[in-house]
């Protein structure tokens, strides 16, 4: 009885692992169609902008500022949950990815998030603002003058 008791415990472990797998791929997929859905929102907030725009500009019609600031407001904020929702995905894909390096799958468990357009000031690695070293160099990401000024532009001697 031993061999058939190890023949359904293999049988067991192997459907777990496809009940696992097959659900990660329908979270992926449902994920996916939310960014679809996002991106699709997100066109459609490029195209009103850009009708206002053209309103403004050819056919002189009173668009204020202000309206256009709303609306690319929103793309930005459609902008980042496309991104939080593609972070999701990518963590999923490397979970099972065999090719994945060893910090990879270590940072998908970890839930470790980027934050959109913000990279290490000393690699450019993209980074997490809520982290206080970059995953890639290890250098300290809060307090350094990169954080509260973006351009680190130094004043040069004229030469004459």
């Amino acid at each position: 009885m031993s061999i058939i008791d190890n023949v359904l415990n293999s049988v067991a472990k192997e459907v777990s692992k496809v009940q696992s797998r097959s659900q990660e791929m329908m979270q992926g997929f449902s994920l996916q169609n939310q960014v679809n859905e996002l991106e699709r929102k997100k066109n459609a907030k490029f195209m009103e902008i850009g009708r206002l725009i053209y309103d403004k500009h050819h056919n002189n019609k009173e668009v204020s500022d202000e309206i256009i600031d709303e609306r690319c407001s929103e793309v930005t904020a459609l902008s980042h949950e496309i991104s939080v929702l593609q972070a999701e995905i990518d963590q999923i894909r490397v979970k099972n990815d065999p090719d994945a390096t060893p910090s990879q799958k270590s940072e998908a468990k970890a839930g470790f998030k980027t934050s959109p357009d913000y990279h290490c000031p000393s690699c450019n690695a993209p980074a997490s603002r809520e982290k206080p070293f970059c995953p890639a160099c290890g250098e300290s990401l809060k307090g350094s003058k990169h954080e509260t000024d973006p351009v680190d532009v130094e004043p040069q001697d004229s030469v004459n």
